[in-house]
């Protein structure tokens, strides 16, 4: 016999119930169920988009979370600035400790 269908909201009250009694054993599998019904939702309506971009002709919709080329090429150039920086400070510091111990010789 099969255990019959929670709806999600049920789902999320044994979660909380189970979080605030402290029993994690319970909470743990709940959590995944959860976490596992969210993911198949998005799941399915990214194929729905894949598959509406695919045979409809529709265009692909941009999240504005997601970073364009120029960001992306600017977050790495600031990257590579910084880490020329901390080079350039790191020879510095060392050719300052290379000076200090030649006149402590």
């Amino acid at each position: 016999m099969t255990q019959p269908q929670m709806s999600p909201d049920t789902k999320l009250n044994d979660f909380i119930d189970a979080v605030v009694d402290k029993d994690f054993s319970k909470a743990a599998p709940t959590f995944h169920e959860l976490l596992q019904a969210k993911m198949d939702d998005a799941l399915d309506q990214e194929k729905i988009a894949v598959a509406n971009q695919m045979f409809n002709g529709a265009e692909a919709e941009l999240d504005d979370d997601d970073p364009s080329e120029e960001d992306i090429e600017a977050a790495i150039d600031e990257l590579d600035d910084d880490d020329t920086e901390e080079e350039v400070e790191s020879e510095e510091e060392t050719e300052e400790e290379e000076s200090e111990e030649e006149t402590e010789e």
